[in-house]
């Protein structure tokens, strides 16, 4: 009974996750659709879009339909808006927002860091969960309904040496969700930051190989608690920090 009620509250719910065919975001995706929720994933090859959800071998995701890829840079605000506005057309609405899109820099000390890592850091890790965010809120606004989970990472909240550039661009992803918070109080949107410590990913794996993999925490593990955060009973939830470090 407790499963259905879940499905029941997000059935076709609209669903934004940014970063939605990397390692992380594909599983947030079928996670999502498997509630019933609509999915719309921002991608700048559709090709790559299709191979990642159209060729699932995983049986649990076999035949979900609800989910959608449409071409966009989310470095660009202008395509970010775009996007955000073709969503609405469809489907009148937008519900959650999923920031996930980021990448990580090789460990560089700050005597060896330039101005050219730090804004490639701040444009692939807070540009983008800003302009889905500002976007995605002027229809949260209309409906005052919306639900924003991004993904941080530990050296934003844990200095780091060799990290700056990673962690500044970091930082500030979670300075916005709690500013956010602060600007919408009466409203009912909530903004929330994950931070995960390593995730449990294939690239990882192959990096870091002689590490203990069941101490990291599962890009299912961290699905979970988006869509957690997404429901009605997350609804006081506003500008947490979740860290989930598992046991590393």
């Amino acid at each position: 009974m407790l499963l259905i009620g879940i499905k029941f509250m997000f059935k076709d719910k609209v669903a934004i996750v940014t970063g939605g065919t990397g390692a992380l975001g594909r599983v947030i995706v079928n996670h999502f659709a498997a509630q019933g929720m609509k999915v719309y994933v921002p991608v700048r090859s559709m090709p790559e879009f299709m191979k990642v959800f159209e060729q699932n071998d995983e049986a649990e995701f076999r035949g979900l339909p609800k989910r959608y890829g449409l071409p966009c840079d989310a470095t660009n605000e202008g395509e970010v808006k775009e996007f955000c506005d073709n969503v609405v057309k469809q489907e009148k609405r937008i519900d959650f927002l999923i920031n996930t899109v980021g990448g990580y820099h090789p460990k560089k000390m700050i005597a060896d860091t330039d101005r050219e890592l730090i804004e490639k850091q701040l444009m692939l890790n807070f540009y983008t969960t800003f302009n889905f965010t500002k976007h995605a809120l002027t229809y949260f606004k209309i409906n005052n309904f919306g639900r924003v989970v991004s993904i941080g990472a530990k050296p934003a909240v844990e200095t780091t040496a060799g990290k700056f550039a990673y962690s500044f661009s970091k930082a500030g992803v979670i300075n916005l969700m709690q500013t956010l918070v602060e600007e919408h109080k009466a409203d009912n949107i909530t903004f929330n930051s994950i931070i995960p410590s390593v995730i449990d990913t294939p690239a990882n794996r192959e990096s870091m190989q002689n590490q203990d993999f069941s101490t990291w925490v599962t890009p299912q593990e961290i699905a979970e608690t988006c869509l957690f955060l997404m429901g009605d009973g997350a609804r006081s939830f506003r500008g947490n920090v979740v860290k989930m470090y598992g046991a590393a």
